[in-house]
């Protein structure tokens, strides 16, 4: 059987002399095409996630990553069959050069335990491409949340008359796809670590709101920028189960529409052990005055108070 999950970086040459910016829209077509869905599953989650859209490194060179989620059933085609032959993504007619396989864990082995020494307790994670988080409001109206919760960030389990019948983002793919005789204890766990997550402010990445204009006047709300996550109880398994979680965040993608390329993230795990608030306060109140920098777009949310430097490391998931 093919290890899944299984994600590829494709680099793409565009063909095409002129041609409109890459839409959304455009590329789900395209994976539509690759990967089709019966016609009852058009509205369900996609067995797939798109992280992003093509993105130009220069010389009409593109990047693109792409991620099959599904446990039992491999993708109808490899994205390196595609290599040589022109794929039309809206106006674009892009040639895969090469295809790499960069992501082929099993679920099993996922949900298993870190592969370091110690699990991850503290994140930061970043967008980079507008993620929509919302709910209906009373009249059927659509409110985008800005700053989303630990579990909004991490999806959503589905269950009906006691049993699980689906689910979105990475708590869904585990829901989804992962053996039943993981799942079930390892989404307890995870659930109950979720409630000892905190969510802090990155200082100069604040969360603002994004309006993303696709075709025929449509516009999509989300909101970009960057967050920490900080695990601040529990023991072992639910560091472990967040570890697993921020693997998980980068292939799924965070709200709707992972399967048009929003919701892509960027992880980076802090090292386990680094140094105490008190430590690094002092270190800030040692360090020299700098110049105020530039203010960004203003943040919708009163920034929290957040000691001055950190120190990263450790797991790196893209």
């Amino acid at each position: 059987m093919v290890p899944v999950p299984r994600r590829w970086t494709v680099i793409l040459r565009d063909r095409a002399d002129t041609a409109r910016p890459i839409r959304p829209e455009d590329c789900h077509g395209l994976l539509n095409r690759w990967w089709p869905h019966p016609p009852e599953e058009h509205a369900l989650a996609k067995r797939w996630a798109m992280n992003g859209w093509p993105a130009p490194l220069g010389d009409r060179l593109y990047h693109w990553t792409l991620t099959w989620l599904d446990d039992e059933v491999p993708p109808p085609s490899d994205p390196e069959e595609a290599v040589g032959r022109v794929q039309r993504i809206g106006d674009h007619l892009l040639e895969p050069l090469s295809v790499t396989r960069t992501f082929d864990r099993r679920y099993g082995e996922l949900l298993a335990g870190p592969r370091g020494p110690l699990p991850v307790r503290s994140a930061e994670l970043r967008s980079r491409t507008p993620v929509v988080t919302a709910t209906r409001d009373s009249s059927g109206e659509r409110i985008p949340h800005v700053w989303p919760g630990p579990r909004r960030i991490f999806g959503a389990v589905h269950r009906s008359g006691g049993g699980i019948v689906g689910g979105s983002g990475a708590m869904g793919a585990v829901a989804r796809f992962a053996p039943p005789a993981l799942a079930g204890t390892w989404l307890e766990s995870a659930f109950e670590g979720l409630d000892l997550v905190r969510r802090l402010p990155v200082p100069g990445e604040e969360i603002r709101l994004a309006e993303h204009h696709q075709a025929e006047g449509r516009t999509v709300l989300g909101w970009q920028g960057g967050l920490r996550l900080e695990l601040t109880g529990g023991d072992r398994r639910h560091a472990e189960a967040f570890t697993a979680l921020l693997e998980l965040v980068e292939l799924t993608g965070v709200g709707k529409y992972t399967a048009q390329g929003f919701g892509s993230v960027l992880v980076d795990t802090v090292t386990p052990g680094a140094p105490s608030s008190a430590v690094v306060a002092q270190r800030a109140r040692r360090a020299p005055q700098r110049p105020p920098s530039r203010p960004g777009p203003g943040p919708l949310e009163t920034r929290a108070a957040v000691a001055g430097l950190e120190e990263f490391g450790g797991l790196l998931f893209d």
